[in-house]
């Protein structure tokens, strides 16, 4: 298990990658090297996913070195445990901010410890890029530093799946939650919509991640008595959840949050448990699949659905500096660097997939314009730095898979529910 303090390379099964294995034994840090800070949960209830996403990272991070690195210095990755834990997750970040020269921080799944590093990262003038699903959403006009979220906001995601159970005909829900910001923002901005659609919604119900028995869960909703419920938690929390649910006959309808589409969910509930049950994610585009490949075959691992967005993050990033010191010959500051993450995801230059960064970087050095169509689809990002793609994937689990069955698009009139 990754702890404090560690050597970035130790913490990992080794990757197949282009240079190799990556293994325990790997050199000090290069002198010349960018460093990339990253802070991901390797314990606690969100671990299931610590270690695909950050193997999502150095796969990005090794496809850039292979190339040739950023104006031939090399990428590295400076990396901690958040132990999915608002507290011990700031401090490691703190730790990992302060203790190095890292103008560059992807991450981290629990929105509370972006909020509490950002005088950090303004103070270090740093760039701070979100990918994940449960991203914080603020904004700062710091010139200082900058922030990217690059996954769907929770706003898209709570009104695609709100939209989808209004079209099935349900008529009285539920949602069952963590006791995080995120999940409780997913809460209230499903509620918005659906409520505007005459849907009843009962007052949110939250669990106890803690807790070994969601007894007193179940014997809510039984008195409650809705239509279905929407599971708003972490994997792990989920399977304890779902468990109980199957154990007493599957008594309710339910549907899964963004969170959810996640093979560690499948992994931790026996099979067949599962089967039909419906969810929302974001809408990773039509190349999604062809990444699942190429990470399987690079890293033996099964990617999560925020391991698409983590590569980006790195590719996007490099791109943009890219860019940067093509036109400048420097690293861009965090300002002039949102200029160049806006290019670099527009539609203006040469596409290019996430498996061709280093035919990107060739161009970019040669003064052209790229496009960058990564793994988790194109990007349009406005001058605040969002994502503002909104299409939600309607899936359904078969078997040992989640299969689309549907997409849902939110409107302006939808949309101005969930930001009032």
């Amino acid at each position: 298990m990754p702890s404090p303090g560690r050597t970035p390379q130790a913490t990992l099964p080794c990757l197949i990658l282009l240079a190799g294995c990556i293994a325990s034994d790997q050199p000090a840090t290069p002198p010349n090297a960018i460093r990339i800070g990253a802070v991901l949960p390797f314990s606690g209830a969100r671990a299931a996913s610590g270690v695909v996403l950050e193997t999502a990272l150095r796969l990005g991070i090794a496809d850039v070195n292979a190339a040739g690195g950023l104006a031939g210095r090399p990428l590295w990755l400076d990396i901690d445990d958040s132990h999915s834990d608002d507290v011990r997750g700031t401090a490691n970040a703190f730790d990992l901010i302060d203790g190095n020269t890292i103008p560059f921080f992807i991450g981290t799944e629990e929105p509370k410890i972006a909020y509490q590093i950002t005088s950090a990262i303004k103070r270090h003038g740093m760039v701070h890029l979100m990918p994940a699903l449960t991203a914080a959403q603020f904004h700062d006009p710091s010139a200082a530093a900058a922030w990217f979220r690059l996954s769907p906001s929770v706003s898209f995601m709570a009104c695609a799946l709100a939209r989808h159970m209004f079209a099935t005909g349900i008529a009285k829900t539920e949602v069952v939650v963590d006791p995080d910001d995120y999940s409780g923002n997913f809460a209230v901005k499903f509620g918005a919509v659906i409520r505007s659609k005459g849907t009843t919604v009962l007052p949110t119900l939250l669990v106890d991640p803690r807790s070994s028995s969601y007894a007193d869960t179940f014997d809510t909703l039984v008195r409650l008595a809705p239509d279905a419920v929407v599971l708003m938690t972490s994997p792990s929390v989920a399977a304890g959840l779902l468990q109980e649910w199957a154990a007493r006959g599957r008594p309710i309808k339910i549907f899964l949050g963004p969170t959810l589409k996640d093979a560690a969910l499948l992994r931790n509930v026996p099979a067949g448990i599962l089967e039909g049950v419906m969810g929302v994610s974001a809408d990773l585009g039509e190349r999604s699949e062809e990444f699942r490949t190429y990470f399987e075959a690079r890293t033996t691992f099964v990617p999560a659905t925020g391991s698409h967005y983590y590569f980006d993050a790195v590719a996007l990033l490099t791109l943009a500096v890219a860019e940067g010191i093509a036109q400048n010959g420097t690293i861009p500051t965090p300002a002039l660097l949102k200029e160049h993450m806006l290019n670099v995801s527009s539609a203006t230059g040469t596409v290019v997939a996430f498996d061709q960064l280093a035919q990107g970087l060739a161009l970019l050095a040669a003064g052209q314009k790229v496009s960058y169509s990564g793994a988790a689809g194109s990007y349009v990002l406005n001058a605040l730095g969002d994502s503002t793609l909104n299409r939600g994937t309607i899936w359904q689990i078969s078997g040992s898979d989640f299969v689309t069955v549907d997409y849902e698009q939110c409107d302006s009139t939808d949309m101005d529910l969930t930001n009032g």
